[in-house]
């Protein structure tokens, strides 16, 4: 991408332009802390990775394709105008997929008519005179614009015809004309809170180049899905092309599915894309707004929206489930308890609406099936991700009701957490298999998503988590991925990206190690494919590695696993109560190096380590006044750890020393209690 260039420009200022300004002058209102001041003189190594344009003026770098009379075709972003003459066409590539509004300058015009069609598109596959689909309506494509070209006039995009993802745009003359094009410039309208859009609070780098790109790549996917809550998906379609003009949410900003489509609120998608934004950029007030939004949109039931405004969409027990999910995990990463007190109704009316879906097994009995894909609801009964999901509920419910002081729900809610994991163990757990079943009597699919969530958060215990995770590898992955099972073996790249935090939660080195595999083969295709954007993660991806179809997005925010795992546990950072208190648990996943930072509501934590085989070196810095715990590997015959040089445990005696208090959980050794400053600790391997 180009920044503006120093040659004047005739294009009258927008009334959107204004808007965009006074949005940009607003501040993230959310609790967390602002970052420290950097030094932007010196150049940090990590930051060649960001993706995200210097300015919100963005200018094309290239020319995809030309074909008929187009004559300085660089003329659009550089020295001289673009010339089109009659059946010529240029398709030019901004570098990335951005989001916007276009605008063209036009100089010498001759003929009449004289009209100039556009098209946007993601993908190299789609490229052509119509746009990429984004509507849902009968249409297979957005079709064409068409603009008349007025000699030294200009034309901007009106707002329904915000672009909210595309790579490329293709530009065409089919009249008896002549048309010069002096400038094709876009007004970014991304991240509409962030003044700075390469200003992130948090950073990750390490001696893997393809896992620093991938992280990046994920934050920048959030980025472009974070929009201005005015600028939505309207629905039902339009009659011809599309209209972004529809309010989809509260506030100023809010976090999306999609840039492209959906433009709106999926709570599902929240399961990975809301900690993504917390550990890049940092915005919690778009998740915010976000959740609010589907508070705004509950009936008097207690249900909460399959998607918000405009779709305004019900009937789903599990993305019912992931806004009050999403709740708990946003009181976490901020620690704002006033925010907790002020949704509490609304919070536990959801609560009540699902608890009463409880079956005489003791299991969640989910009716209302719409899931990740709306066309093909997932059938009624004891579905295992579901039950995954309700006792994290239980247990994130539990937690929420302690701090505001129900302790009488906190009990209540911790006693059924205990009795819905009974009952999985009971009914869901295939011991042959080695992993949970889809249902209670279809233990013939072992779904990758609710064994990876039972991993992640914790459910099943070490031995069981390993054998799960196994069985994820041997059955389900091809050369492009982990195929998803209990949806027809597509590989679902929301569920893919539960899988990225399972293996490396597991403990197991070899998990791990695949983690880090699996980014390469399944994200690392997305992110070099010439069919794809290769700068934002797609919303899914066939077996072969292609591009699914035209109105899929390829910006979606529920497939950047990678980077929200990288930051919670390659580097291993997991802040709770806004960070208050905070686990430091790198997995090294056959890492040399990686380092990184996440800012929480209480300042920032840095984390570094290096291993070089036999010893492993990890610094950390944690803001002064709070308490948490690290844990390290210890797998190897005799290990010693030390924390700022004094002797912690030796394997040899099994014992802890120095009056620390530490805990052995498999291969992994926590020594908890640790104040808030700068510590290193080492870990001296005999293997």
């Amino acid at each position: 991408m180009h920044s503006p260039s120093p040659r004047p420009r005739r294009r009258t200022t927008l009334a959107v332009a204004a808007l965009a300004a006074s949005t940009l002058a607003l501040c993230l209102s959310s609790p967390a802390a602002s970052a420290p001041e950097r030094d932007t003189t010196i150049a940090q190594p990590w930051e060649k990775y960001i993706l995200a344009p210097e300015s919100r003026t963005v200018r094309a770098d290239d020319v995809y394709a030309s074909t008929g009379a187009v004559q300085n075709a660089e003329g659009a972003f550089g020295d001289g105008a673009l010339v089109l003459g009659q059946g010529s066409q240029v398709t030019l590539d901004f570098g990335v997929n951005i989001a916007g509004l276009l605008n063209l300058d036009f100089g010498a015009v001759t003929g009449s008519p004289a009209r100039v069609g556009i098209a946007f598109s993601e993908t190299t596959k789609y490229v052509g005179r119509e746009s990429e689909a984004s509507t849902g309506g009968p249409r297979g494509r957005d079709g064409t614009i068409w603009v008349d070209a007025q000699a030294d006039g200009s034309w901007s995009a009106p707002k329904e015809l915000l672009r909210g993802a595309f790579r490329y745009v293709t530009l065409f003359v089919d009249d008896a004309a002549s048309v010069a094009i002096d400038d094709v410039v876009v007004d970014y309208t991304a991240a509409p809170l962030m003044e700075d859009l390469r200003d992130y609070q948090n950073h990750f780098y390490s001696s893997s180049d393809l896992l620093n790109r991938l992280w990046y790549a994920g934050a920048y996917t959030t980025q472009i899905n974070t929009i201005d809550p005015t600028t939505g998906r309207s629905w039902p379609a339009p009659g011809a092309l599309w209209d972004n003009s529809a309010v989809t949410g509260v506030g100023s900003s809010i976090l999306v599915d999609g840039a492209k489509r959906d433009r709106t609120v999926w709570p599902g998608d929240l399961g990975i894309s809301q900690g993504t934004a917390f550990v890049s950029t940092g915005d919690t007030t778009s998740v915010r707004n976000s959740i609010m939004t589907a508070y705004a949109n509950q009936k008097s039931t207690g249900e909460l929206p399959y998607a918000g405004p405009e779709l305004s969409f019900y009937r789903s027990d599990t993305y019912h489930m992931w806004t009050l999910l999403a709740t708990a995990e946003n009181y976490e990463n901020t620690g704002d308890l006033d925010w907790v007190e002020q949704v509490w109704p609304e919070y536990t009316a959801g609560l009540d609406y699902i608890r009463a879906k409880t079956s005489d097994r003791g299991l969640l009995f989910i009716d209302e099936t719409n899931d990740t894909t709306h066309e093909s609801r997932i059938p009624d009964g004891e579905e295992s991700m579901a039950n995954v999901m309700y006792w994290r509920l239980l247990g994130t419910g539990a937690t929420l009701a302690e701090r505001v002081g129900d302790a009488a729900l906190a009990a209540e809610l911790r006693a059924e957490a205990d009795t819905v994991a009974k009952a999985i163990d009971t009914y869901l757990w295939d011991d042959e298999a080695g992993a949970l079943a889809w249902y209670p009597d279809r233990r013939d699919v072992h779904p990758q998503s609710a064994n990876s969530l039972a991993v992640w958060w914790g459910l099943l215990d070490e031995a069981r988590a390993d054998r799960a995770m196994e069985q994820l590898r041997t059955t389900n992955w091809v050369e492009r991925g982990a195929r998803t099972p209990e949806r027809d073996d597509d590989l679902q790249l929301l569920f893919g990206s539960f899988e990225l935090q399972a293996q490396l939660a597991a403990g197991d080195p070899e998990a791990q190690e695949a983690a880090v595999d699996l980014m390469e083969r399944q994200w690392g295709w997305m992110l070099e494919s010439p069919q794809g954007p290769q700068s934002t993660f797609w919303e899914s991806l066939r077996e072969s590695g292609e591009v699914v179809s035209s109105y899929q997005s390829y910006a979606h925010g529920w497939s950047t696993g990678p980077t929200r795992a990288l930051t919670e546990q390659v580097l291993g950072i997991q802040p709770t109560e806004g960070g208050a208190r905070w686990e430091v648990d790198p997995h090294i996943a056959g890492l040399e190096h990686a380092e990184g930072r996440l800012v929480t509501a209480e300042g920032p934590i840095d984390v570094s380590w290096t291993d070089e085989g036999k010893d492993l070196t990890i610094d950390f810095t944690t803001p002064e006044g709070t308490q948490g715990s690290v844990g390290v590997p210890v797998d190897g015959k005799h290990v010693l750890v030390k924390l700022d040089g004094k002797l912690v445990w030796n394997s040899a005696s099994g014992k802890a020393y120095g009056g620390f208090e530490v805990r052995r959980t498999g291969e992994r050794l926590y020594v908890d209690g640790v104040g808030g400053g700068t510590h290193t600790v080492t870990v001296r391997t005999t293997r």
